[in-house]
């Protein structure tokens, strides 16, 4: 044992002299890189980076600075260079000699998305910012980051490239900008540029920039400008296609040069913030402060470049509807040479189905009514109108090319329905006007029915009985030509006649010629040809139900049973039915025909007088005689070949019918076949001429028929008068009135609204109190007819203060209705977007740790600096040490050192905080760790109540809001807010209405979200909702006070939870080997040295250096702890000999008295023995 413990003794010594000998090379291999404060590498160095070289600009020089540089990088580890900058570039100069200032605002025309929302302008600082406002009257610089980064509930939505505080008030430092818009895919080279180095830095390969903006900060100095040394170059990339956006931070490299050690309370910060919930912080956010302040050094492992930093902005890719009307626009700018000023509606939907111009379609597009008409041209385009459920015209459109209807319609979508902006469907509007049915002239048919009797165009009646094949009408215009005849035949054996075909023909400068047949079959079937070839229809899907179409170019044909239309372009139109075993016809005209007619349906010129026009060109005078105007119809005989071709009857030369005078005579027999025809002479003429009834029934219907159709053409819906655009302050009641030309007519509204009262005379009472959406249509309706019409009214409100800061010309949409709410001008002392705050310095953060008091502004700034409490500096002077540098390779592991002016210019060393000592080499600190994954999210859902009709805007506002207000803040947004199921009445007359939220919540290492999240969250909700709220922040969108019914447990579940154990798979404690995560429920996860939890035992003192923790064993007693953790004990040298000599001294000692107790007892013995027996 002891021969062990001997061995021992060496080595542990030999242990202790290597640690002392060795132990500085041990450190050299630790130290890689430590870097100065002017930048330079004190140890293993990398390549120098090339880039422009920028001269610090004097007064009056910085207009000469410029950068014609690209950025392409030799290596990615040497760094990019920015993009051309300066005048020469093309830039504006945009700086102000003061310490706070914006830019101008930029508004893009498609908007910029960021987060979820599409932003309408934005604006750059002094302060390395770009900033994008609630409104243009909320503009602010903002110098002082938050210290805790970007999060979840940031007000401000902004993307920051170094967002410190920068002092433009010396001569120093300018920047640059310009705004490059590619909307028509307009060639940049910059724009090229960026679009590349977006595809690949973010694998989007097929990304098209259509609005971008470049804005570069050079030579900046921090505040305070006077005691600045360093100066800082970057540049800003914003770029988007519409739909998405990115951000392009780029840092000059060695142009990033700020004092770390002269921004004691402003830490600079980097990313974006949506002000919508979603963010980004820079991978340098929780980096030292000193690789913060130098970007241009760091290696970005997204982008593998050094100073290049990306981001992606927008959270999901939506359409961006402005982009799509601007650019059907630029492909629409010229106004079409079809004639559309020439088009226009039926009034009603009864009218428009009469006019057989227009055929019944189903469009499956919602918001366009129920039923539509639709009419095509090929020289003036076509026309779509829309009907509601009362027959009222709701809209009308203009349509380029037949049954295209999708071509048309998104593009009115675009920029109208689907776009916030109203000056978007302006434009469309100039493109494509609205169409209505002012100017609207129905058609005027003529009618062939029965043993032909025959209404002109003109309205003149007659009956004709010729045999044979005529002419029925014969016109041309100056851009196309119409031809219809029609051929007769015996009706049996009575001496009359029924048309059996009818042919026409259509010629035009822009189609081929057309020609149609009619040509009566047995059972009343009718057998249609275009140009010789026999029809074949097909089911209409897209018409009136049990409707057979044909559509070819120029001419469109319907059957519906035995009725079979013809449309001719748009332009003619005729309707052929087959009743027993007649062919009945009517035609109509487009009135650029009007004065060019010939043939059988008269001189068309609104006078039926001179409607009988002989070939000749004389006429028959009004109320001539049966012979005579039969001798009339037969001068429009077609001798020579016709559109029906040779016919294959033989007919009689000297065919005369019966007239009607020679048919009244027999009374008896009159009575018999004419009892039901009350009167109509068509009926009786038929019903005697041939002695059937039935027919002369079916002529007296056919006349009655064409009757209504005639009527009911030349009946309009009740007009309405009155303004067409209302304006209205909130608040206050607008009185507005409407009235009608037409007689016995009453007003109401499609939709009640609490908001509008109308009276049945047409009064209108507007008291705003709400900015939820509506469509405001105002219904009047004839007593007389039934017919209604619609009107809808702009409806313009301001939710302005003051009625004095209200601009009606400026409004946006809300939601998708008719409702514009007007900008608002704020004035000096308010501001937001209806100018409903007061202007409060507190608006701005303040320094750190610097207090804001309301009204007031910033306290005083904190000791040892000086300021005005929101700009707060060292009272130090930066100039003190400026001839002197720091030792190399004095502060270990990527600590920064600097020049203390308190220790007399001395080196000191500011150390990450895993570091006890004062030159960063022993650690030993607790601190928190870093998250080197994507952290998942905590998803929860809510079933909730409310009674008062809110929007799904606002029910998403009001949620918001109370979640965001939990005791522990970790709310991110509301990922999906739903209205479930129609809406319960209730015998109060409201009605309860059912939402399905899901929200999402970020898990953090530090502090108790964790546990709060897991544990505590769903109890939180369902009592932040069972809690009356009593004090809301009012805010410029959606309003967030909707009152929730009480929720309980059940209400509330969750969808995604990640326990203690996963959620430590996504922190690391990076860069110290030996630290370990240790969770608590109130201070989250940690990461913690062993050396604070007793590495080492039996008292040693543990020190943890950067490759772990190390222990030294201390002697104690009379023993000597050896092992890594101290955990072996070993005798102490002196102490083993001293307890071996004191052994034997206690041995020897024990002897010697030993020895002397038996020598003495010897002796005695000896002395006093006598012997027995003996004598005296």
């Amino acid at each position: 044992m002891r021969g062990v413990h001997c061995r021992r003794v060496p080595w542990v010594f030999l242990s202790c002299l290597c640690s002392c000998v060795l132990g500085p090379v041990l450190l050299g291999t630790i130290v890689t890189s430590q870097k100065t404060d002017s930048g330079r590498s004190t140890a293993t160095s990398l390549p120098s980076t090339t880039s422009q070289t920028l001269t610090t600009p004097t007064a009056g020089t910085s207009r000469g600075t410029c950068s014609t540089a690209a950025p392409v990088p030799i290596k990615p580890e040497k760094g990019v260079s920015l993009f051309p900058y300066g005048l020469c570039a093309g830039d504006q100069e945009f700086v102000k000699r003061t310490v706070d200032f914006t830019s101008p605002l930029f508004k893009p025309q498609i908007g910029f998305p960021l987060g979820s929302s599409l932003r309408d302008s934005l604006y750059f600082t002094d302060n390395g910012q770009i900033i994008f406002p609630e409104s243009e009257y909320q503009i602010f610089s903002y110098p002082n980051p938050p210290l805790r980064g970007f999060t979840a509930w940031d007000p401000v939505a902004l993307v920051a490239p170094f967002w410190d505080d920068a002092d433009f008030s010396s001569s120093r430092g300018t920047i640059f900008y310009q705004e490059y818009e590619t909307l028509y895919d307009e060639y940049n080279l910059l724009v090229r540029e960026v679009e590349s180095w977006i595809k690949r830095l973010t694998n989007t390969w097929n990304y098209k920039a259509r609005w971008t903006l470049k804005v570069t900060w050079v030579h900046v100095p921090a505040y305070p400008a006077s005691g600045t040394i360093g100066t800082n170059t970057y540049q800003a990339i914003l770029s988007t296609d519409g739909s998405r956006s990115y951000a392009m931070f780029l840092y000059q490299s060695g142009g990033m040069q700020w004092d770390v050690t002269r921004h004691p309370g402003n830490t600079v910060l980097m990313g974006f913030s949506s002000g919508d919930g979603y963010f980004k912080n820079s991978p340098l956010t929780f980096q030292p402060v000193w690789k913060k302040y130098r970007p241009d050094q760091f290696l970005d492992s997204n982008s593998g470049f050094r100073g290049l930093q990306i981001y992606k902005l927008h959270k999901e890719e939506k359409r961006n509807y402005r982009l799509q009307c601007l650019q059907w626009l630029k492909r629409e700018s010229q106004w079409p040479s079809w004639g559309w000023n020439q088009i226009s509606c039926p009034c009603s939907w009864r009218q428009g189905l009469w006019d057989l111009r227009f055929q019944p379609i189903n469009i499956a597009w919602s918001g366009l009514g129920s039923r539509q008409l639709c009419s095509f041209s090929s020289w003036r385009g076509g026309v779509c109108c829309s009907y509601g459920p009362w027959g009222e015209l709701l809209q009308g459109w203009r349509v380029q090319s037949p049954w295209q209807f999708d071509q048309e319609l998104e593009p009115q979508n675009w920029c109208c329905r689907f776009n916030d902006k109203p000056s978007f469907c302006a434009l469309y509007q100039l493109r494509r006007p609205r169409v209505s049915c002012a100017g609207y002239q129905p058609p005027r048919p003529a009618w062939m029915f029965g043993d032909p009797h025959i209404t002109t165009l003109d309205g003149a009646n007659y009956t004709f009985n010729g045999l044979g094949d005529f002419l029925l009408v014969r016109t041309q215009d100056r851009n196309s030509s119409f031809l219809l005849q029609g051929r007769t035949a015996q009706t049996g054996s009575a001496q009359a006649t029924n048309f059996i075909a009818f042919a026409a023909e259509y010629n035009s400068s822009s189609l081929d010629p057309i020609t149609v047949q009619w040509l009566l079959e047995p059972s009343d079937t009718i057998h249609v040809r275009l140009n010789n070839q026999t029809v074949t229809f097909e089911t209409n899907h897209e018409g009136a139900k049990g409707q057979e179409m044909f559509n070819t170019s120029g001419v469109v044909m319907t059957r519906n049973g035995s009725t079979v239309s013809a449309n001719f372009d748009g332009a003619v139109t005729i309707s052929v039915i087959a009743i027993s075993n007649i062919l009945h016809a009517s035609c109509s005209l487009p009135e650029e025909y009007q004065n060019h007619t010939e043939g059988l349906m008269g001189f068309w010129n609104g006078n039926p007088d001179d409607d009988f026009r002989m070939p000749n060109g004389s006429t028959l005078p009004p109320g001539s005689s049966e012979e005579m105007l039969f001798h009339y119809g037969m001068a429009w005989e077609i001798n020579g070949t016709s559109l029906f071709g040779k016919r294959d009857d033989h007919l009689p030369s000297n065919f005369t019918p019966v007239f009607f005078s020679q048919l009244s005579g027999n009374k008896s027999l009159n009575e018999n076949l004419t009892s039901k025809c009350n009167g109509d002479t068509h009926c009786i003429y038929d019903a005697l001429a041939t002695g059937n009834k039935s027919l002369g029934l079916y002529t007296g219907m056919l006349f009655r028929r064409y009757q209504q159709m005639n009527t009911t053409l030349n009946q309009y819906p009740p007009s309405i008068e009155g303004p067409d655009v209302m304006e209205a302050y909130m608040g206050q009641a607008k009185v507005v009135n409407y009235t009608s030309s037409t007689k016995d007519v009453t007003f109401a509204l499609r939709n009640n609204y609490t908001d509008f009262k109308l009276f049945e005379n047409g009064t209108l009472l507007w008291t705003p109190k709400l900015l939820g959406p509506f469509t405001l249509e105002i219904l009047a309706r004839s007593a007389k007819d039934n017919l209604s019409s619609v009107l809808k009214p702009r409806t313009v409100v301001c939710a302005c203060k003051a009625e004095s800061q209200c601009l009606y010309n400026q409004t946006s949409w809300v939601g998708d209705s008719s409702l514009e709410v007007a900008d608002c001008k704020c004035d000096g002392n308010t501001t937001g977007r209806y100018c409903n705050r007061s202007k409060d310095p507190c608006e701005e953060q303040c320094f750190p740790n610097v207090k804001c008091i309301s009204g007031k502004g910033c306290e005083a700034c904190p000791p040892n600096l000086t300021g005005d409490g929101r700009h707060c500096a060292p009272l130090e002077n930066p100039f003190l040490c400026q001839n002197k540098s720091c030792p190399e390779n004095y502060c270990y592991n990527n600590g920064h050192c600097y020049l203390s002016q308190a220790l007399a210019c001395q080196p000191a060393c500011t150390c990450p905080p895993a570091f006890t000592d004062t030159r960063c080499f022993l650690a030993g600190n607790n601190f928190t760790p870093t998250v080197h994954l994507e952290l998942p999210l905590r998803i929860i859902h809510l079933s909730l109540i409310e009674d008062e009709g809110a929007s799904q805007a606002d029910v998403n506002a009001s949620v918001a809001y109370r979640l965001r207000n939990l005791d522990v803040r970790a709310f991110l947004w509301n990922r999906q807010v739903d209205r479930i199921g129609p809406p319960i009445a209730l015998a109060s007359g409201s009605s309860l209405h059912r939402w399905s939220i899901i929200s999402e919540f970020q898990y953090r290492p530090g502090g108790p979200v964790i546990n709060f999240l897991n544990t505590q969250l769903l109890d939180a909700v369902v009592e932040v909702f069972l809690t009356p709220w009593r004090r809301w922040k009012r805010s410029a969108g959606p309003r967030n006070n909707v009152t929730f019914h009480p929720i309980y447990r059940r209400d509330v579940y969750s969808i995604m939870a990640l326990n203690v154990s996963t959620l430590e798979t996504y922190f690391q404690c990076s860069g110290y080997k030996g630290y370990h995560l240790v969770f608590h429920p109130q201070s989250g996860f940690t990461c913690v040295s062993p050396c604070s939890e007793g590495y080492c035992e039996h008292g040693g003192q543990c020190q943890h250096l950067p490759d772990g923790p190390r222990c030294s064993c201390e002697p104690f007693s009379i023993y000597t702890p050896w092992g890594k953790r101290c955990e072996h004990l070993s005798l102490k040298l002196d102490a083993f000999f001293g307890i071996l000599f004191g052994a034997l001294g206690a041995l020897l000692l024990l002897g010697v008295v030993l020895f002397v107790f038996l020598h003495f007892r010897g002796c005695c013995g000896s002395r006093f023995s006598y012997p027995l027996g003996s004598e005296s």
